[in-house]
This record gives structure tokens, C-alpha cells and sequence, in this order.
């Protein structure tokens, strides 16, 4: 019968009309037929696909993938192709290696310094995987107690989410992220920020930073430029004391002191006259002086 199931190969996938048919080499119908007078047969989706419209999955077969369909008309010139049959190709074979739960082909990449490790352990039959020719790759894990979701780059950069909702990203050259609207981080454990290069913080608007405990900053040197007429620095701290420890510290510009100024040193040099610390603290001196 001409509709009873039969077997071939795949031999071309380059549709003129780019509509996912293949030209299929049918075991004893077309074995002494040209690949180039074969028909193109279409290729059955599942039910889940509907390919209407633009949506909906692609046709992705390869050539050389051993197939299973049927005869549409009595001259067994119309073929279609009801699925495929996954055997080995070249003594391979083409169930994925992720989807038999062998080691995995990247475990010997390199890794951040701080980066956790893969929580890759599939079991078969549970990893459901999707790679392409060039070697992108979904993996949607069910292994029970390590179900996990990863999505890789034939370049390396990733993202994994691992059994307890943990997600991983690994980028391996640039990232660029656009927000048209507002962005909000909300973390409720610490965060911990990394850079072996430079940082740079440009900020068009107002810039407010509330910290609830203290705050160390050990930078090696600072140049700070503020374009404003007043500074207001306020200190709440129990004692209203400001510490700087410096060997040298310069002031260009007038100093007002509304409270007290008490010097810990044996004295203060102003225009090159010294006023000891005799005379530091009496209530009006009228000019510099040696004594």
C-alpha cells in the first residue's frame, strides 16, 4: 500500500520556498533517483506547534536524519514525513549526550573566582534538551532533586537556575542592559560588588544614600569636585566629633568657627609668625606675634 509507513534519509533541507520541507531519500522507492529530481515533502509538526502565521516552532532537520512518513499518492512521489528516529550517526549517537546524563561536554571551562559551581546531574530519561547545529543549547532538567533550567551560547555565556530557585549568569565578553523606565533591586541578603578594572557612576539627577550602620571607605587617593557654593556636613554621632588624621591638610578659602578651637600641637603658624600655646586660647591677641 502506498500509504503504509516507510523509512528514508534526509538529503536536503534548503527549501527554495523556505517552508521547512526536506527532500527525503525513501528506502527502496527512491534509490536510484537524483537528489535534485527528488520532490520536496513536508515535514508533520506536533500538535503543540502551531505554525500559523509566523508562530510557532521551525523545522530544524539535518541532513542525514533518518525519518519515518508516508506515501501521499499512489505514484509514492509525495512524501510525508511523520517524525524522525534517533539512532547513531558515524557510531554516535544522536540522542544528545545531555539527555543520556553523561558528563558535561563544558564542565572544564573556566570559572570566575567567586562564581558557584554547575549543579549539572541529570538523569535519563528526565533532561529534556534542544541544541542547535552551531551549538546553542536549552536544557529543561526534571531530574528529580536537581531540576534545573540552563540556556548557553555556543560562545560560553549562560544563565543557570539551579533546584532552589539560585540563578547563576556567566558572560564572557560585554553585558549592555537598557531600561527605558524605572529599574528597582530589591535585596534582602548582602551584596557583594567585584571589579578588577574601573568603575564609573554618572548620575544626571540627585544622588541619595541612606546607610543604616557604618560606613569604610579605603581608597588610596580621592579627589572630590563639587560645584556648589555650600557644603553642609552634619555629624550625629554621640560625642559630635570629626576625626582627620593627615599630615597635611589645605584649606583655600575662608574658615568661619562658630564654637571652640582647641589645638593639640605646641603651636599654630599664621603668615609665618607662631603663636605659642601660651596664648592660643586667650579670648583676643592683637596680632601675630613671636610670644
Amino acid at each position: 500500500m502506498y500509504n503504509q509507513i516507510k523509512f528514508g534519509t534526509v538529503v536536503d533541507i534548503n527549501d527554495p520556498e523556505k517552508l521547512g520541507r526536506v527532500k527525503v531519500n525513501v528506502y527502496g522507492l527512491h534509490d536510484n533517483i537524483d537528489t535534485k529530481d527528488l520532490a520536496w515533502s513536508m515535514v508533520m509538526m506536533p500538535g503543540n506547534t502551531p505554525a500559523k502565521g509566523g508562530i510557532g516552532s521551525s523545522v530544524n532537520l539535518l541532513v542525514g536524519t533518518l525519518v519515518a512518513g508516508v506515501c501521499m499518492d499512489r505514484a509514492m512521489q509525495e512524501f510525508l514525513v511523520l517524525g524522525t528516529l534517533p539512532t547513531k550517526t558515524d557510531e554516535t549517537e544522536d540522542n544528545n549526550v545531555r539527555v543520556r546524563a553523561e558528563a558535561d561536554p563544558n564542565a572544564d571551562e573556566e570559572i570566575g573566582s567567586y562564581q558557584p559551581a554547575s549543579t549539572y546531574a541529570p538523569e535519563y530519561p528526565y533532561n529534556n534538551v534542544m541544541e542547535t547545529e552551531s551549538g546553542h543549547v536549552k536544557e529543561y532538567d526534571d531530574t528529580p532533586g536537581v531540576e534545573r533550567i540552563t540556556e548557553r551560547h555556543k560562545s560560553g555565556t549562560q544563565y543557570e537556575i539551579s533546584a532552589n530557585g539560585s540563578k547563576t549568569e556567566r558572560i564572557v565578553r560585554d553585558n549592555y542592559r537598557l531600561v527605558v523606565g524605572h529599574d528597582t533591586l530589591e535585596v534582602y541578603g548582602n551584596v557583594r560588588i567585584i571589579v578588577s578594572g574601573n568603575a564609573d557612576v554618572a548620575v544626571a539627577g540627585n544622588m541619595n544614600t541612606a546607610v543604616g550602620g557604618s560606613m569604610v571607605a579605603n581608597v588610596t587617593g580621592m579627589t572630590s569636585l563639587i560645584g556648589v557654593d555650600d557644603i553642609t556636613l552634619k555629624v550625629t554621632d554621640t560625642d559630635n566629633q570629626i576625626y582627620l588624621e593627615s599630615t597635611n591638610i589645605k584649606l583655600d578659602g575662608d574658615v568661619e568657627i562658630t564654637g571652640d578651637l582647641r589645638l593639640s600641637k605646641e603651636g599654630i603658624t599664621l603668615n609665618t609668625h607662631t603663636h605659642g600655646q601660651n596664648n592660643v586660647n586667650q579670648a583676643n591677641t592683637a596680632g601675630p606675634n613671636a610670644n
